[in-house]
C-alpha cells in the first residue's frame, strides 16, 4: 500500500509494508531536493538520504529497465 499527498511545494510518498516487517519508507519531493527516509525503530532515528530530483528520476526510470548501464539525456527547451 501507498499514500501519495501533493502540498504547494512538495509531494509526499508513503510506502507501507503489507506484510508489517519493515517501518514505512517516505519520499519527500522538492522541486531542488528529494529526501528518502524511513525509521529505525532500535535507535528511535529516521535515517534519511538526499539525492537531486535528477537522480530521483533516474531511480524510477531504472525501477523497470532490463540489466546494463543506461544515460539519460535532459531535453533542450
Amino acid at each position: 500500500m501507498y499514500t501519495v499527498e501533493m502540498d504547494h511545494d512538495e509531494i509526499e510518498i508513503n510506502v507501507l509494508d503489507d506484510a508489517g516487517f519493515n517501518d514505512d519508507l517516505r519520499i519527500i519531493i522538492y522541486d531542488d531536493i528529494v529526501f528518502i527516509a524511513q525509521h529505525d525503530p532500535e535507535n528511535d532515528l529516521d535515517n534519511i538520504i538526499q539525492i537531486s530530483p535528477e537522480m530521483w528520476d533516474e531511480l524510477v526510470s531504472a525501477i523497470n529497465s532490463p540489466e546494463g548501464a543506461f544515460r539519460t539525456v535532459k531535453e533542450q527547451l
